[in-house]
């Protein structure tokens, strides 16, 4: 290829990855360190204290398809006593905390698949945390929400002064900078062995928290094997749980059964057999989906051609379906980076702090919002997904790629949006492969997301009439979402990148916006 993309949720993060490219990294290098100026561009999206992610890449070299799961983990002083009733305790505050996962998973894909130092990666990051960045409209109100919630502590040390910096002003962040600079030094292992758990751990702990030094140190990432099924004479492919992926290809798996192609782009019909499909594939999440080294998960069964042929004969033109599961919160507050590169190496890497700025908690001195992992796990009695000492969480998070039959790499896309990032990767799949549209097109057109019961949720931008044959059809339909991302859109801003099989071209498109995303002649 001559050619490299990017598609991050932040110009900063696409001018990162874009220097990283341009001074020889390869794409894991460049999904790096877009990551880590994220961390700083977004802090309440993602950061150095989120609870984990996901990563999936295809890898020039012996075209290896690799996994990195660097979900986080419940403390292993757990007790639900501690907790009692009270889902607030698992969602915000010292409690909420779980070991910080998004360092070790990133050094870990950088120095398994990567090509340049952690120091090389992170200085787009420091640069950016000590020169700051404009305080926009959008960040200020966030920033506002934050303060609403975060106790004294927290807000000094976001901000010395305890004001939220006024709009068109430039944030700058010293004790991130710092840490930045010193992980660049010592290396992102002293994340967590030294002063740095130990002061994470003291104010945790001075909080109420249950967060300890033991964590910090038994905490590893995994490189695992990637979930892979065939979609259309492609191979697709997301990592596996605790990943949220599995049920992206379910989906798949049922609207292989149908001729999509044959049907009108984003029209009624499609939507309809969509919709049936999410349902019937969401149920299994209930029932299977947890931590898989706790219980295992019938990954075959579920992917079977069986599974998704049984599924597809529930579905009829003027039946829909409705199960008794309950539908979940869907914040938008994560981060995906997409980067191909002109050897061939394409990665799809998700993280997230949870919620808008996760637990609420910063680090004073360290400048570091902490995550909150608890509120991943599921509360319910019986639920695979229960929360245990050591435990990891299931989660949304589905970066994907798409190889071609011969095994090359031809797309790659992900997204934020909590639940909703399970249904529109799928939409994201079926927009490339069978109504075969450009990624700018594919990020931007008209999705659904519905997990169990009417109604389904639709993006503002899909046609009156479209909406009016669903309702026909028997859906119950409702405009936008009332829970993550914008009020007229469905999950968070995409990404995606193609890459021409005949020409290796590379098209990379961002709903972030033309600056969030770019093409980089390598030849110059």
């Amino acid at each position: 290829m001559r050619q490299s993309a990017v598609a991050t949720p932040h110009p900063a993060a696409a001018a990162a990855a874009r220097d990283i490219l341009l001074r020889g990294g390869n794409a894991i290098d460049a999904a790096v360190g877009a990551m880590l100026a994220c961390c700083v561009a977004t802090p309440g999206a993602v950061g150095l204290g989120g609870y984990g992610g996901s990563l999936v890449a295809c890898l020039a070299t012996g075209a290896r398809t690799v996994a990195v799961d660097f979900d986080s983990h419940a403390p292993l002083a757990y007790r639900p006593e501690l907790f009692g009733s009270l889902q607030q305790r698992y969602e915000l505050g010292h409690l909420s905390i779980t070991v910080p996962a998004v360092v070790a998973g990133l050094e870990l894909a950088l120095t398994r698949f990567g090509t340049l130092s952690w120091a090389a990666v992170s200085e787009p990051a420091i640069v950016l945390a000590e020169k700051g960045l404009p305080v926009t409209a959008l960040l200020r109100q966030q920033l506002d929400d934050w303060a609403k919630k975060a106790d004294a502590t927290s807000q000094r040390a976001l901000f010395p002064s305890s004001t939220v910096p006024e709009i068109g002003t430039t944030w700058q962040q010293p004790d991130m900078a710092r840490l930045l600079r010193r992980l660049s030094q010592q290396g992102p292992g002293a994340f967590y062995h030294g002063d740095i758990p130990q002061m994470i751990v003291r104010q945790v702990r001075a909080g109420g928290g249950i967060l300890a030094e033991e964590d910090f140190e038994r905490y590893q990432p995994e490189v695992v094997e990637p979930l892979a099924i065939d979609y259309r004479g492609m191979r697709v492919l997301t990592p596996p749980p605790p990943s949220g992926g599995l049920t992206s290809l379910q989906i798949l798996k049922v609207l292989e059964q149908f001729e999509l192609s044959n049907l009108e782009p984003w029209g009624a019909e499609y939507f309809h057999l969509f919709a049936e499909a999410a349902k019937q594939s969401w149920q299994d999440r209930a029932v299977y989906f947890g931590d898989p080294d706790v219980r295992p998960i019938p990954i075959d069964k579920l992917l079977s051609d069986e599974s998704a042929k049984e599924k597809a004969t529930q579905i009829h033109k003027n039946n829909v379906l409705r199960f008794p599961v309950s539908t979940s919160r869907s914040p938008q507050h994560t981060a995906n980076i997409v980067v191909a590169d002109a050897e061939g190496n394409v990665v799809s890497v998700t993280a997230t702090q949870g919620y808008l700025y996760g637990s609420t908690v910063v680090i004073d001195g360290l400048g570091l919002v902490m995550g909150h992992g608890m509120s991943r796990f599921d509360l319910a009695e019986g639920s695979p997904n229960a929360p245990a000492p050591g435990k990891r969480m299931f989660h949304n998070m589905a970066p994907m790629i798409l190889l071609t039959a011969d095994g090359r790499p031809w797309a790659a896309v992900g997204l934020p949006g909590g639940p909703k990032i399970v249904t529109v990767t799928a939409q994201l799949v079926v927009s490339l492969v069978d109504f075969k549209v450009a990624p700018i097109l594919a990020v931007s057109a008209p999705r659904v997301h519905v997990e169990a019961d009417e109604p389904i949720a639709v993006s503002a931008t899909m046609p009156e009439r479209v909406i009016e044959e669903l309702r026909t059809i028997g859906h119950t339909v409702s405009r936008g979402q009332n829970v993550g991302g914008l009020p007229n859109e469905i999950g968070g801003k995409a990404n995606a990148i193609v890459i021409d099989p005949s020409t290796h071209d590379v098209l990379a498109a961002s709903q972030a916006g033309e600056a969030a995303a770019v093409t980089i002649d390598m030849t110059q």
